[in-house]
């Protein structure tokens, strides 16, 4: 009796070991992902960080565009002014 409480013990142990150990790999997956999924959320914010930047400078460039050509719209119409006198 007492050699199959011992088996069943020792059954149960190698059992525990067993979750134990795939318990201790999933962490360690887990902790792999947060690691990448960390990386990922860094290099998004940066490309974000540059979109926003570049969307920026884009929108001055624009805005000096839209000054330049209503001043050379402004000269045009003075031309055209200029010769009905």
């Amino acid at each position: 009796m007492i050699n199959v409480i011992t088996k069943t013990i020792l059954y149960s142990m190698s059992d525990i070991l067993d979750k134990l150990n795939s318990l201790k790999e999933n962490v360690i997956k887990l902790n792999e992902k947060i690691d990448s999924t960390n990386l990922e959320n860094k290099l998004l914010k940066n490309q974000q960080s540059q979109l926003v930047s570049e969307k920026s400078e884009l929108i001055k460039k624009n805005e000096t565009a839209k000054s330049h050509l209503r001043a050379l719209l402004e000269r045009i119409d003075n031309i055209k002014d200029y010769g009905k006198d």
